[in-house]
């Protein structure tokens, strides 16, 4: 029988508790009966952290392999993936390049990417309010929003920039509100992939 295992990708092993935000998360998919992993779960030891370079090999090396092996034959490999804004406009990049790890590997079909933001404003307000102070600083070339400086502005309207929003919708993923309707979303559409195991054969 397979498996549903779920990666939680997103900035908040940076966040104030951050283990108890994931031992929460887990707990909650385990309801759906989902097979949750946290990147702390990785967490490198104390003596490594003094060591920046091998922390940063250690960190990014554990994250990839937890990621693969969420997407093991046998395995539906979901990601939740926070794209709240976080130091910026845009979801943390680490959470972006995550996307993109599950995404390459999304081709073997296995693999549904989903977000979740409580930040309803499209890309292109956020940055247009965030970075540019507002519409009254922007121009439009060509129907094109430019900033003053002279850089074009994403808008095709989505969440975030179109790369992650196109990887979310090409493996059959939302993006939603919140967390629980996110996994509640993801444990609906593994199950509807369990239904199709012609789909889980690699090509």
């Amino acid at each position: 029988m397979l498996e549903i295992h779920a990666y939680l990708a997103g900035p908040d092993v940076f966040f104030p508790h951050a283990h108890e935000i994931g031992r929460q998360k887990i707990a909650y998919l385990h309801t759906l009966g989902i097979v949750g992993h946290f990147p702390l779960d990785n967490e490198a030891p104390g003596d490594l952290l003094k060591i920046p370079a091998q922390a940063i090999r250690f960190i990014g090396n554990a994250n990839e392999k937890m990621m693969l092996d969420c997407c093991l034959d046998g395995r539906i490999g979901l990601i939740l993936a926070n794209m709240s804004p976080f130091h910026g406009p845009s979801m943390d990049v680490g959470t972006a390049f995550e996307v993109g790890f599950m995404s390459a590997l999304s081709y073997k079909k296995n693999v549904i990417i989903i977000g979740y933001t409580p930040d309803q404003r499209n890309f292109e307000e956020r940055v247009v309010e965030e970075v540019y102070g507002g519409w009254s600083n922007i121009t439009h070339k060509n129907g094109i929003p430019h900033g003053p400086d002279g850089t074009m502005i994403e808008a095709f309207g989505g969440a975030d920039n179109l790369m992650i929003t196109n990887a979310i919708v090409r493996t059959g993923g939302e993006i939603f509100r919140t967390f629980e309707d996110a996994a509640d979303f993801g444990a609906a559409a593994a199950k509807r992939l369990l239904a199709q195991p012609d789909r889980l054969t690699p090509n």
